[in-house]
């Protein structure tokens, strides 16, 4: 039997035609990539409009928040600046103003300062509110550009060296008149600058020497030719270093003979022809010691003092006379601010001549808390230095002297030998003999050999080639005694080279990173050369006359109290 024919509806075919057809249309769809390109790349082409808008808004960000930092820095820094006279708040606002910004609130600067205005520290924590043109879309309506910055003037640890002119064209045109209140306006300026207890200041002022007194001289190992006053003769090479050499032993113990051994200047007078008075062995009013006497505190060094009073009190007993030792000066100026010197500080410190607080100083050249400057002043330019020479600064002379004179400069109680002739010239009697006045019967008094320091204590060394030798051997022969021989007998006189050691002395101590200034006050063109070439840079030399040398030390004041932006 056939199976029967399964037979299906029309309307069921065509359900199933009906999704056959749309399965293949799908497929196809799915296969079919016409057009997808365009799609992704609107899509990514409005991604980008985004970004890109994005972009802007942070470039305009960063613009502002520079623009804010920029303006921030440079009105904390003249706020804190300690000259400015006007309320600190006030600037920083002013500076934001004229910048086109939002000045900050009172609560967003700090200000804080000594009580004597010897500091000043300015902090600005400020903001900008920046509205965004694309970010927005986002969610993002705004962008705070912050800013901080502080700003602070502060001398942290300050060591001075004033090294004051004080020859003896001082005393013309009012200089050294007008050299005093600037010094003193200098003095005070820093000591209302420095916190207390940070500024130590040496003053060293100088001649044809320095006299370090002997304060300062005990600790060094030193010539003892004399005691009459306290100057050394530094060599060449001592130029070349700031550095000095003081004993290793303590004091009151016996001298290291391995230390450097100093040669003490003479005490002699190398300028006029006169004698000491008939008082006593002091010189007279117009006579010159090349050092200045021991007994002259007010031409000693003024050493590691942190008292202001101490320091304007020695500028106005300051008294000028005698030549230009730039040299000298600077070599000790530079001295008393090179480490080296630091066992003499605490020796000092010890006798109570230094305050403790200075224990620790000179401080180290490495020091970041220390300021060192050195400031130099001059009318003039290296001139003639005198020196004695080995044989006339020691020992028995040849001259011998009746006590029974008072007066130094009595011609008639004084003898003078001649090997050559092995006998005495005899001023009271004009003529030579074979003994000395005092020693012969029926002479008066006795006659008493004299060194060559009691020769210079009791006259000068022009006066001894003009009353002592000129009438015995001529002319000739006393103008090699005199100093202002090329050729003098007793003394020699250095030069020629005193700029050259004046500009190594500079360029050692600059090269430990301390500041010099310098001042040519009416000064010569070689003088002025000189101080300019000495100073760190061209800006720290100033040539003045007249009042102005206040000015000058009134900028020297401004610059070392410089301002240090510290944030």
């Amino acid at each position: 039997m056939m199976p029967k024919a399964i037979v299906q509806p029309a309307r069921t075919r065509t359900r199933r035609w009906r999704r056959h057809a749309a399965a293949v249309a799908l497929r196809r769809f799915r296969d079919d990539e016409d057009g997808s390109m365009l799609i992704f790349g609107l899509f990514c082409f409005v991604m980008m409009l985004y970004l890109a808008g994005v972009a802007v808004d942070l470039m305009r960000y960063e613009d502002n928040r520079t623009r804010l930092q920029n303006t921030a820095d440079r009105a904390a820094l003249a706020a804190a600046e300690l000259n400015q006279k006007l309320d600190a708040r006030d600037v920083v606002r002013d500076y934001f103003a004229k910048e086109g910004l939002t000045p900050p609130r009172n609560e967003q600067i700090t200000v804080r300062q000594g009580a004597f205005g010897e500091w000043r520290t300015v902090t600005v924590d400020t903001d900008e509110t920046m509205p965004t043109w694309f970010m927005n879309l986002f969610g993002i309506d705004t962008l705070v550009a912050p800013a901080l910055s502080t700003a602070e003037e502060r001398i942290g640890n300050v060591e001075i060296s004033l090294v004051l002119d004080v020859s003896g064209s001082m005393n013309s045109n009012n200089r050294l008149a007008n050299l005093k209140p600037a010094a003193k306006d200098f003095i005070d300026t820093m000591f209302d600058s420095v916190e207390a207890g940070r500024l130590s200041m040496n003053i060293i002022n100088y001649s044809t020497q320095v006299s370090a007194g002997n304060d300062i001289l005990k600790y060094y190992r030193i010539t003892n030719e004399h005691t009459d006053s306290r100057c050394i003769d530094f060599d060449l090479a001592d130029y070349n270093t700031a550095a000095t050499a003081p004993k290793s032993t303590p004091q009151g113990f016996p001298e290291d003979p391995a230390d450097r051994q100093y040669q003490l200047n003479g005490h002699f007078e190398p300028f006029n022809s006169t004698t000491a008075s008939a008082a006593g062995p002091d010189w007279a009013a117009n006579a010159l010691t090349n050092c200045p006497p021991a007994a002259a505190s007010q031409r000693n060094i003024k050493v590691m003092s942190g008292s202001r009073s101490e320091l304007k009190a020695y500028v106005d007993n300051m008294t000028a006379g005698g030549n230009t030792s730039i040299d000298i000066g600077v070599k000790w100026g530079a001295a008393l601010l090179d480490p080296s010197f630091s066992p003499v500080v605490t020796g000092l410190i010890a006798e109570g001549k230094v305050d403790n607080g200075f224990a620790d100083r000179p401080l180290a050249y490495n020091n970041r808390e220390a300021i060192k400057v050195l400031v130099v002043m001059s009318d003039g330019e290296t001139t003639t230095e005198y020196r004695l020479r080995d044989a006339y600064d020691h020992g028995n002379s040849r001259l011998k002297a009746n006590p029974a004179y008072a007066n130094p400069g009595d011609i008639n109680q004084y003898s003078l030998y001649d090997s050559s002739r092995n006998k005495y010239w005899v001023f009271r009697l004009g003529r030579w003999r074979n003994e000395p006045w005092g020693d012969a019967i029926g002479d008066t008094g006795d006659a008493l050999p004299l060194t060559w320091q009691d020769v210079w204590k009791r006259m000068s060394v022009n006066w001894f080639a003009d009353r002592i030798i000129s009438p015995v051997y001529g002319s000739t022969e006393r103008n090699k005694w005199r100093t202002s021989a090329s050729n003098a007998i007793a003394t020699t006189a250095i030069y020629s080279d005193k700029d050259a050691r004046t500009q190594a002395i500079c360029t050692a101590t600059k090269n430990h990173g301390v500041k010099i200034y310098s001042i040519g006050f009416e000064a010569p063109s070689r003088g002025i050369t000189l101080l300019r070439n000495c100073a760190t840079a061209p800006a720290n030399f100033y040539s003045v006359s007249g009042l102005d040398i206040k000015t000058a030390f009134a900028s020297i004041a401004s610059s070392i109290n410089k301002l240090r932006l510290t944030q």
